[in-house]
Order: C-alpha cells, then structure tokens, then sequence
C-alpha cells in the first residue's frame, strides 16, 4: 500500500453529458449565467469523439463542462462510465494543491489495484506536454466501482476576464513551476464565437503519439 496521499482541497467542476450542446450552453448561459471559456464540436478533436464546451462561474477555466456526442455515436464502449454515450454524469473532478499532490494521488490510486483509465497529462494546445486540450489542467482519470468517472487534478488555467483568455502570467509562472522556460510556450488564444478552440491544434495533434 501506498502513503496516505495529501487531502483532497474541493470539489471542483463536473463534465456533463449532454444530447444537444447549443441547448446547454444557452441554459449554463442564459439561465444560470455562466461564462465561455472554450468549445469545440463533435469531431473536432482527432482524438475523441465528442465535442465541450467549457463553462465558467468565477476565475478558473470552468466549473462546468458540456460534453456532446455526435448524434450518430452508438459507440460500443470499451469500457462503463465517462466513454458511454448517455445524458448525465460524464466525472466528477477533485483538486489538489500540486503536481507532487497529483503524483501521490496516482500511486495511491495503482496501490489499490484500480486501473488509471486516461493520463497523468497536460490539457493544452500549447504547453510543451500537452495533449492538445483545453483547460491546462494536469490530470488523471479512474472510475468507482459504479462506473461513474472521477478526475484528479492541480493546476486549471486562471481566466482574464478582459480578454477571456488564459491569464498569462498565471500561464507563464505555470511553465516556471514545470521546470521550463517562461517564454518556453504562449497562452492558447481567446475562445471567439463561432470558432472552435480546437482550429489551431488540431492539425498539430490530427497524428498519434509515437
């Protein structure tokens, strides 16, 4: 068994399933008052079949997450939980303080014989680790023995709220805590309607990882 890992801090966002993403973005949005941080849509990303859009209340990158199947999905998931096609909780996301906090979590997840299902990774077009996501967020992804998706994380982008971009002095004292140049990468550009935030990465990431 491993160490007893660092407190969890909060509760921090959850992912959504949702049926018909412009419907609920217009109610986050208008209803509930929420913000775009970034969106993208179904097949946009070369690497999952769904589309986001992410949502915030305050100054982080998102409290909630949109995630949109394309309507023609009837995937056959490989697995329960966050990869089936169906309204209602896609993962539930617990913070912690530090990359270090993050790495305990991870070993203590594996001593328990549960499998790590996606990461640890970098969710960003831009950090030199990224994955070609959003959001900055490094972070791992396990299920409970219900199927439901649990998200550990450190380090979810901070928003300015003038430019609705990725504030960079947090990004760039980001790349510092990393271990890498401040000018090793730039913040990903502001989410604009009508474009995807995906448009910019998706040639660079369309390749697998070798």
């Amino acid at each position: 068994m491993s160490k007893t890992p660092p407190a969890l801090r909060r509760i921090q966002h959850v992912g959504l399933k949702v049926h018909d993403l412009d419907e609920a973005v217009a109610f986050y949005r208008d209803v509930m008052g929420l913000r775009v941080s970034d969106r993208y849509e179904p097949g946009d990303n070369p690497h999952s079949p769904w589309g986001i859009c992410f949502m915030r209340c305050g100054e982080g990158h998102h409290e909630v997450s949109l995630i949109a199947y394309p309507a023609e999905a009837g995937l056959t998931p490989k697995e329960g939980g966050m990869r089936k096609p169906e309204v209602g909780l896609h993962h539930v996301a617990f913070e912690v303080g530090s990359r270090d906090e993050l790495e305990a979590w991870a070993a203590h997840i594996r001593s328990h014989g549960i499998r790590i299902a996606a990461g640890p990774l970098v969710h960003s077009p831009t950090h030199p680790e990224g994955d070609g996501t959003l959001g900055e967020n490094r972070a791992f992804y396990f299920h409970d023995p219900c199927g439901n998706g649990i998200e550990i994380f450190c380090d979810l982008a901070r928003m300015d709220a003038d430019t609705n971009r990725v504030d960079e002095m947090w990004f760039r004292d980001r790349l510092e805590r990393d271990g890498l140049p401040r000018d090793a990468a730039d913040p990903p550009p502001a989410w604009r309607p009508g474009v995807s935030s995906m448009a910019d990465a998706k040639e660079k990431f369309s390749q697998p990882s070798s």
